[in-house]
C-alpha cells in the first residue's frame, strides 16, 4: 500500500514540483554578459579558520577583484550549441592585508597586475562542454586565471557521475540540480602529463585532501550565470604527526551585472574558419590549448642560490662532528634541491672546490638527489674498486634507502657486480643495495615485481648464490635474499632452512621479511619441523623465529597447544622463556592470536605452572617510547642468553606505529658467540670465539660488523686497547621522505606542496676487556636526529604566499653491556638509556608582492621537551645489575 501511495503522490504531485533538468548554459549570439568576479587565496596551518581571522590575518592570503565579458562571437549554423566565446578581463586589482595583524581589513595594493594588458581568449564551447581555448601573448598568471573562468562555464549537467577535462585535469564531476541551481562537486583530479610518485610507506608520506564545490544560480528561462560562488581546501597533513599541516582556501564569486548588445558576429561554417577569420583581422595568430593548466617543471621552492653559493653556506653543518644531530639534518635538505637543479659540470666543480671534510657528507646528498646527472657523478667519483671500503659502502648504504628507486638506478647498482672489485664487503654491500632497491621498487608499485629487471636481479641472486663455494658467500646472497623479501625466493629459504645453523637463521630471517601473508601448508610444515628440531643443528634463535612465524600465520589450537605443550622441556629453558615472551607479545597485537591462546590455556592441560612458569634469563617484548594521537614511537628488546649466564644476542629496535604500519627506523643487535659454552655443547656443537654487530636502517639489513674472530684477535683487541676508543659503525644522512605535487585550483591558479623528511645518523661502539679483573663494559651509543621539512606555496607573477613548516629533534640511545665472567655462573647487566631531548615544531608565513616593499612574515615556535630516562628491562636484569653495579659494603672493622 505504501508503495502505491508513494507513487500516486509522485505521479500527481513531485514531478510538477521539479522542472526539466538544465543541459547547458545558453549564451545568445550578438550579445555580450558583463560578469564582477572575485577570487580568494588564504593559506594557513590550521584548517579551523574563522572568516573573521581571516580579516585580521592569522593567515596568508590575497584576493583578486575584476570584471569581465563574455562575449558569443560565433555560432554554428548546424548545431546552435556549438558556440566560441570571447572572454575579456578588465582590469583586475590585487587586495591584500597591510600587516599580518592588521586591523584595518584587506586593501587594494599595486602589483605587476596594475601594468599588464589584458588580451582576450577565445572558449571553444559545446553543450556546455570547453573544447579548446585559444590564447594571445599574456602573462602566464592572467592566462591561468582566465583558464580558470572558462572552466566554470564547464557545465554539462548529467544524471550520473562523468568525467570531465578541467583547468586540474582528468576530474570526477558529480552534479546536483534543484529547480534553477546546479551543484557541482569535482574530485580525484589526475594531470595527463604527470603520474603522482606511489610510496609504499604511508608514515614516510603527507595526505594531501582536496574538496571542490560549485554553486551556480540561473536566471531563469534564459539559463545564463545569475550568481556562481566555488569554494575549494587543499590540505597537506604528515601522516606521522598530523598536528604538521598546512591548508589553502580558494573562494570565487561571480555575479551578474547586465548585458548588452555586440555587434561583432562572424559568419563562418565551423571554428576553425571562424579563428582564422579572427587571427586575420587582429593581426595576430592563436595557440591552441586546452583547459589543463601545466605545472613548471623547473620550479624552484625555498633558497634557489647556485649550488656552490649553497654549499658554502651550510658547509659548516656537513662536518661529520654533526652527525646524528638535527644540524646535520638540515644541511642535508638545504642543500639536497640545490644537487636536483645543478647541471653534471657545477656538481662536478662542487666535489672539486669543496672542503675535503665535507666531502663524504656531500656524497651523502648525491645519493638520496637520483637524477641522472647526480649519479653520473657519483658514480664516476666513488671508488668501488679501492681496498678502502669505507666511503664505497657508506655511498651504497645511502642509496640503499632512497623512497623511489627508478629502473635506470637499479640497472647502474647491478652493473657495478660486473665490475672487478678488490674487496669482499663492497661486493656483499652492493648486494645488499641492490635487493633493498628492488625491495622498495615492488612494494611502490606492485606491477614492478614482474619487470624484467626485477627478473634480471632475482635471477642473478639465485644463480650466484648456487654458484658459492664457501660460507661468507652463501651468507652474503642469503642476506641479499633477506632485504629483496620476494615470494619467489621461498622454495630456496626453505632448503637452507632444513640445513640449519647460521645459514638456516638468515633463512629464516628472509622468511620474515617476506611475510606471513605468503606461507602456504608446506612453508609451515617446515617451520614446525624447524622448531621441533626434526632437522639437526637448529640454531636456538631459528626456533624462537619459527615458532613466532607459526603463532602469526597459523594461530590454531593446535598449533599453538603444541608449542605451550613443549615449553615443558627444561633441556633449553632459554629458549622456552624466549618463546612464552614471544606469545605473549603476540597476543598484544593481535586480537585473533590473544583469543586462540586464551581458549588453549583455559584448558589446564595447557594452562599451568608446569608450562607458563619458565626460569631463564632470556627475554623479549616490545613498550613505548613516546606515544601521540597519530604515531606511536616504539622500542623492542630481545636477550637470548646461554644457560650459563653469558648473553648470546641482543637487539634494540626502535620503530615508528600507527594503525596501518609498523615502520622500521633502525635496529641494532650484539651477538656473541664461543662463549661460555660448556665442555658438552663445544663438543657436539663447537663454535669459533667472535663477536659482532647487526645494522638495520629504514628497513635496509646491513651485512654484518665483525669486532673479532677468533682468540688470537681477540687477544690483540684486549692487548692493544683500540676498543676503548669509539668506533664509528654507521655514519650517514638518509633521505626518508621526499614528496613534491602540484594541484591546480578551480580558478587557474596551482598550488605547490613539498614534504622533505631526513634521518642523521652516528652509530658507534666501544668495549673495554681486563684479563686481569675478568670482565668487560661494552657501550653502543645510537644517536640520531629526524627533520621534516613541509611546504605549500600559492605563486603568481604579481604575489607570492607560502607557509612552511619544520619538525623534528635529536636523541640518543647508549646500551650498556657489562660483564663479569670471572666465576661462574656468569654475572651481566645490560642497561638501555636515553637523555634528555626537545621535540620542536615551527611554522613559518611568507606572503611578499614582486616589485613593491609588501611583505608579511611570521614565525611560530613550539616545543615539547622530553626528560631522560633509563629503561627497566625486566627483574632478573635488574638484580644482576645491582650486584654489578652497586659498591660491595666493605667488612666491619675492628679499628
Amino acid at each position: 500500500m505504501w508503495i502505491a501511495l508513494s507513487i500516486i503522490f509522485s505521479a500527481i504531485g513531485v514531478s510538477k514540483s521539479l522542472p526539466a533538468p538544465v543541459s547547458s548554459l545558453q549564451y545568445d549570439s550578438g550579445l555580450s554578459y558583463k560578469y564582477s568576479y572575485q577570487l580568494t587565496i588564504l593559506l594557513n596551518e590550521d584548517s579551523n579558520i574563522t572568516s573573521r581571522s581571516a580579516a585580521v590575518g592569522r593567515n596568508v592570503g590575497y584576493k583578486v577583484s575584476s570584471e569581465f565579458l563574455l562575449s558569443n562571437v560565433w555560432q554554428s549554423s548546424s548545431d546552435p550549441k556549438e558556440k566560441l566565446l570571447k572572454l575579456e578581463l578588465l582590469k583586475p586589482t590585487l587586495l591584500v592585508s597591510s600587516t599580518m595583524h592588521s586591523t584595518e581589513g584587506i586593501n587594494r595594493h599595486w602589483s605587476k597586475l596594475d601594468n599588464l594588458s589584458y588580451p582576450p581568449i577565445y572558449i571553444h564551447w559545446n553543450d556546455g562542454i570547453v573544447q579548446k581555448v585559444y590564447l594571445l601573448p599574456d602573462s602566464q598568471s592572467l592566462i591561468n586565471i582566465k583558464k580558470g573562468i572558462a572552466s566554470l562555464l564547464q557545465l554539462h549537467v548529467s544524471n550520473t557521475p562523468t568525467k570531465e577535462a578541467d583547468v586540474a585535469g582528468i576530474c570526477e564531476v558529480r552534479y546536483k540540480t534543484a529547480g534553477n541551481t546546479i551543484r557541482k562537486n569535482k574530485y580525484n583530479c589526475q594531470k595527463s602529463s604527470s603520474i603522482p610518485k606511489q610510496q609504499s610507506s604511508e608514515l614516510r608520506m603527507s595526505t594531501i585532501t582536496s574538496t571542490s564545490e560549485m554553486i551556480v544560480d540561473l536566471i531563469p528561462q534564459e539559463n545564463i550565470i545569475q550568481t556562481l560562488t566555488s569554494r575549494e581546501e587543499v590540505m597537506m597533513t604528515l601522516n606521522m604527526w598530523k598536528q604538521a599541516a598546512v591548508f589553502v582556501k580558494s573562494k570565487i564569486h561571480v555575479n551578474f551585472i547586465d548585458r548588452q548588445k555586440n555587434p561583432f558576429v562572424i559568419s563562418a561554417t565551423d571554428v576553425k574558419s571562424a579563428l582564422g577569420a579572427l587571427s586575420k583581422e587582429m593581426g595576430q595568430s592563436f595557440k591552441e590549448e586546452t583547459l589543463e593548466i601545466e605545472s613548471d617543471p623547473n620550479i624552484c621552492i625555498g633558497n634557489c642560490k647556485p649550488l656552490m653559493e649553497l654549499v658554502k653556506e651550510y658547509s659548516e653543518n656537513m662536518h661529520s662532528s654533526h652527525l646524528g644531530k638535527v644540524k646535520s639534518a638540515a644541511g642535508f635538505l638545504k642543500l639536497l634541491d640545490g644537487f636536483r637543479r645543478a647541471s653534471k659540470k657545477d656538481i662536478f666543480m662542487v666535489f672539486k672546490k669543496a672542503e675535503e671534510a665535507i666531502l663524504t657528507q656531500l656524497l651523502d646528498v648525491l645519493a638520496a638527489t637520483q637524477s641522472t646527472d647526480a649519479l653520473d657523478v657519483a658514480f664516476e667519483l666513488v671508488e668501488f674498486e679501492s681496498k678502502d671500503t669505507t666511503i664505497a659502502e657508506r655511498f651504497l648504504l645511502c642509496l640503499a634507502t632512497v623512497p623511489y628507486p627508478n629502473e635506470d638506478l637499479i640497472v647502474r647498482t647491478l652493473k657495478l657486480l660486473h665490475r672487478k672489485l678488490k674487496s669482499e664487503k663492497v661486493r656483499a654491500t652492493i648486494l645488499v643495495t641492490l635487493s633493498s632497491l628492488i625491495r622498495t621498487y615492488c612494494k611502490n608499485n606492485p606491477k614492478n615485481k614482474g619487470s624484467v629487471i626485477v627478473k634480471d636481479v632475482s635471477d642473478l641472486f639465485l644463480r650466484e648464490l648456487g654458484g658459492c663455494h664457501h660460507i661468507i658467500c652463501v651468507l652474503n646472497h642469503l642476506l641479499a635474499l633477506k632485504n629483496a623479501a620476494l615470494p619467489e625466493h621461498i622454495p630456496i629459504l626453505l632448503e637452507y632452512i632444513k640445513k640449519g645453523g647460521i645459514l638456516g637463521l638468515v633463512a629464516m630471517e628472509a622468511l620474515k621479511e617476506i611475510g606471513e601473508e605468503h606461507f602456504n601448508k608446506e612453508v609451515k610444515n617446515v617451520l614446525f619441523r624447524a622448531y621441533f628440531q626434526f632437522w639437526p643443528h637448529q640454531e636456538s634463535a631459528a626456533r624462537v623465529l619459527a615458532a613466532e612465524l607459526l603463532i602469526k600465520s597459523d594461530s590454531t589450537i593446535s598449533t599453538v597447544g603444541s608449542l605451550v605443550l613443549s615449553l615443558a622441556s627444561r633441556e633449553q629453558p632459554e629458549i622456552s622463556t624466549l618463546v612464552l615472551s614471544k606469545v605473549y607479545s603476540a597476543m598484544k597485537k593481535n586480537d585473533a592470536i590473544s583469543s586462540c591462546v586464551k581458549e588453549v590455556l583455559r584448558n589446564t592441560t595447557f594452562g599451568n605452572y608446569n608450562y607458563l612458569a619458565q626460569n631463564g634469563t632470556s627475554t623479549s617484548y616490545e613498550h613505548l617510547l613516546l606515544a601521540t594521537h597519530d604515531v606511536n614511537v616504539t622500542y623492542g628488546i630481545n636477550m637470548e642468553m646461554r644457560p650459563a649466564g653469558m648473553l648470546k644476542r641482543t637487539s634494540l629496535d626502535l620503530g615508528l606505529q600507527n594503525n596501518h604500519e609498523n615502520l622500521h627506523l633502525i635496529s641494532l643487535g650484539l651477538f656473541v658467540e664461543g662463549f661460555g659454552l660448556s665442555d658438552e655443547e663445544q663438543k657436539e656443537n663447537p663454535e669459533e670465539h667472535s663477536a659482532g654487530m647487526q645494522l638495520s636502517v629504514l628497513g635496509v639489513h646491513l651485512r654484518p660488523y665483525i669486532f673479532f674472530t677468533g682468540t688470537a684477535e681477540l687477544m690483540g683487541l684486549v692487548w692493544s686497547g683500540v676498543g676503548g676508543e669509539p668506533t664509528p659503525a654507521l655514519q650517514a644522512n638518509f633521505l626518508i621522505m621526499d614528496q613534491m605535487q602540484s594541484i591546480v585550483l578551480q580558478n587557474g591558479i596551482s598550488v605547490d606542496f613539498m614534504l622533505k623528511g631526513a634521518l642523521s645518523a652516528d652509530v658507534s661502539g666501544t668495549v673495554e676487556i681486563s684479563m686481569w679483573n675478568k670482565n668487560a663494559h661494552a657501550k653502543v651509543k645510537n644517536s640520531g636526529a629526524l627533520l621534516v621539512n613541509g611546504f605549500c606555496r600559492v605563486d603568481t607573477s604579481f604575489v607570492e604566499s607560502h607557509v612552511d613548516f619544520a619538525l623534528g629533534g635529536s636523541s640518543a640511545l647508549d646500551m650498556v653491556v657489562d660483564l663479569d665472567f670471572g666465576k661462574k655462573p656468569m654475572k651481566i647487566c645490560l642497561q638501555v638509556e636515553q637523555p634528555d631531548y626537545i621535540f620542536r615544531h615551527n611554522v613559518r608565513k611568507t606572503e611578499t608582492i614582486p616589485g613593491s616593499k609588501h611583505l608579511i612574515k611570521t614565525l611560530k615556535r613550539r616545543s615539547i621537551h622530553f626528560p631522560g630516562r633509563s629503561f627497566n628491562l625486566h627483574k632478573k636484569n635488574s638484580d644482576s645489575c645491582k650486584e654489578l653495579l652497586l659498591p660491595k659494603k666493605q667488612a666491619s672493622s675492628f679499628w
